[in-house]
């Protein structure tokens, strides 16, 4: 009889940590980690908008897209780049550079070294920074991106 209960208490214990859900959330990193289609394009210069375009965006047979990469550095880190895409251009891309999440669940602040230049929760990725000319003309740059599917 002791002999099956020990082997109860044993078969008990293993179907309860195999049944055990993983509650634990990903780290930041991970979570805003992917690829996000471009949703909307903006650029102002001295106050005033120059162009804020909703992508993708299709004017006859010229097509305006674009993408966010971001790429997990670490826990708290990750390398985003963008690239834009016009019909008959070669494709654009540049780099937002190294941003540090900060936060402790979702939406999470974003930053280049110091300054705050977005947010991310894993499904939105908005870059919004400003920066001033030595002619003292502000600029400010707006990148909004939807995580792709499957990522």
């Amino acid at each position: 009889m002791k002999k099956h209960y020990a082997l109860f208490l044993v078969l008990a214990s293993i179907i309860a940590a195999c049944s055990k859900s993983n509650d634990v959330a990903p780290d930041p990193g991970t979570q805003v980690a992917g690829t996000y289609e471009m949703t909307n394009i903006r650029y102002d210069s001295a106050g005033i908008t120059l162009y804020n375009y909703p992508l993708p965006l299709t004017v006859g047979s010229e097509s305006l897209s674009g993408t966010i990469v971001a790429r997990r550095d670490s826990a708290s880190v990750v390398y985003a780049t963008y690239t834009i895409k016009q019909t008959g251009e070669s494709d654009f891309t540049d780099a937002f550079g190294q941003l540090k999440i900060q936060g402790s669940a979702a939406p999470f602040d974003l930053y280049y070294q110091t300054t705050k230049v977005g947010t991310a929760d894993g499904k939105n990725f908005t870059v919004d920074y400003s920066f001033t000319d030595g002619q003292g003309i502000t600029y400010r740059q707006v990148f909004s991106g939807t995580k792709s599917q499957g990522n």
